[in-house]
């Protein structure tokens, strides 16, 4: 028996949209917090780095939580995805000098 394919509706395509706006400004409001408040006790340079893995850790968890995961990366754990992104902030910043 084939499987149906699931139209996409409007509602969900908004419903996407949203989640995606949303997620994208919690990672920049938690990133901008954190890298303030770990700026007082950490170097700068490894203060954006960990705000910036505890903010995306923490977003696709929540979005996780809510059932709305990000599109492409829905089965990555969110503790891998901050991992990654803060690694990745770290590399860039250690290279652009």
């Amino acid at each position: 028996m084939a499987r149906r394919k699931k139209r996409i509706t409007a509602r969900a395509i908004a419903w996407r949209i949203f989640f995606f706006v949303a997620g994208s400004l919690l990672v920049g409001f938690l990133t901008v917090f954190l890298d303030a408040e770990l700026g007082i006790y950490l170097p700068r340079h490894f203060a954006v780095s960990l705000a910036v893995g505890i903010a995306v850790g923490v977003t696709f968890w929540l979005l996780r939580l809510l059932k709305h995961p990000p599109l492409f990366l829905r089965d990555v754990p969110p503790l891998a995805a901050g991992l990654c992104a803060g690694l990745g902030v770290h590399i860039a910043r250690f290279w652009l000098k």
